[in-house]
């Protein structure tokens, strides 16, 4: 099932009204006692291990299992429960596809010992590598002119999916297919692009978000969609308006990355595709402004907690964890409150916070936790 905030508030739905496997033999028993007063006048006398009754539990087992299967196949018709290859046939229905993965790119430096009198040629599918074995290839023949020391040619990762993208500048240092006189290699920008197969959350983000896309992308909406076509790694997206026919896109990426230039660049260009953004809108890529905040809290535990105080140490650190993932939305209020509930939660008796405070975020605004400093106090009654 997708977590998306639009459906947050829509009731989940059981077909078979949440029944039990026992609601289900109960059923089964009393229709089997009306139909058997009914036909001989006498009440049936079943015993737990009377032959009759063993067969009524096999029975409303089977039944279950049926019923089960009906609700599961109901869920997977409905947008919010729906996931896998069921959520790919409802989403084919406004002609939207899940998004296959894809491979990371960045730019490779194959630098000469000293500069030739001659061309050195970099062939097309020269493989590099980095240390821990990520294997990328050129894209492009390309030459090292007469004279020069270097040239720069794009590089595309060998295997599709998120795990190549993310390699720092100069990682990606080891030529694998020699080339004369080539006396090292590094990237010069960090790798970006790989991605995973679509996930169910975005495919269904984008359902929703699907019949937006009939107008040109005028509204906030429409926007928002064409945000997500863009990437499946979008994890938030803001539309402002600043000024009649101004539009400003602020972007998240999965994990809460801020989008580099090179992806401002081609978000920048997809957005503005003569058959998305309409004639008279100017539309801008802006960089969110991250609002800093830190973590200083001190906690305790009951004493009546004791033998698994070093579990709910564990917990807490996870929550404080959590709670920074919550936290750096687009626009989300840095919020106090919610760090102690979470840390209550997991099992903390009394917390006092010295950080964050209250702090109004703007919808462009991005939180980020700058530093965590979490005390243990000790057990204490309770």
């Amino acid at each position: 099932m997708a977590n998306i905030r639009e459906l947050a508030n829509v009731p989940e739905i059981s077909f078979i009204e949440g029944l039990t496997l026992e609601e289900t033999e109960a059923l089964v028993l009393e229709q089997y006692r009306r139909t058997y007063k009914a036909l001989t006048g006498k009440d049936a006398e079943l015993g737990e291990a009377d032959s009759r009754r063993l067969l009524i539990k096999a029975f409303a087992l089977v039944e279950y299992q049926t019923m089960q299967y009906i609700d599961a196949k109901g869920r997977m018709e409905l947008l919010k429960t729906s996931t896998g290859a069921a959520l790919d046939n409802l989403a084919a229905l406004f002609g939207i596809y899940r998004k296959e993965a894809e491979k990371a790119r960045s730019t490779e430096r194959f630098t000469l010992s000293e500069p030739r009198a001659e061309v050195v040629a970099i062939p097309a599918g020269t493989r590099v590598k980095t240390k821990s074995g990520k294997y990328f290839n050129t894209l492009d023949y390309a030459e090292i002119k007469p004279g020069d020391d270097h040239v720069d040619v794009m590089i595309q990762a060998e295997e599709a999916g998120a795990g190549s993208s993310g390699i720092m500048a100069g990682d990606i240092d080891t030529l694998v297919d020699t080339i004369p006189y080539v006396a090292s290699v590094e990237n010069i920008t960090d790798s970006t692009g790989g991605l995973d197969v679509e996930d169910d959350t975005s495919l269904t983000e984008r359902v929703y978000l699907a019949p937006s896309k009939y107008s040109c992308a005028g509204p906030r909406d429409a926007y928002a969609y064409f945000v997500r076509e863009w990437r499946s790694d979008v994890e938030d997206v803001q539309i402002t308006s600043p000024s009649p026919c101004m539009v400003e896109i602020y972007v998240v990426m999965e994990g809460g990355r801020v989008p580099n230039e090179t992806e401002q660049e081609s978000l920048a260009e997809y957005i503005n595709g003569e058959t998305i953004r309409p004639l008279c809108d100017k539309v801008v890529c802006r960089t969110p402004e991250e609002f800093p905040y830190t973590i200083d809290a001190a906690y305790w535990i009951a004493e009546s907690n004791q033998k698994s105080a070093g579990a709910i140490q564990q917990k807490v650190a996870a929550a404080v964890d959590n709670y920074q993932v919550w936290q750096r939305k687009l626009g989300r209020d840095i919020n106090p409150t919610e760090l102690i509930a979470r840390m209550r939660e997991a099992g903390a008796k009394r917390v006092t916070l010295t950080a964050p405070g209250d702090i109004v975020v703007p919808k462009t605004g991005l939180p980020k936790c700058t530093e965590t400093i979490l005390t243990y106090g000790g057990l204490e009654d309770d």
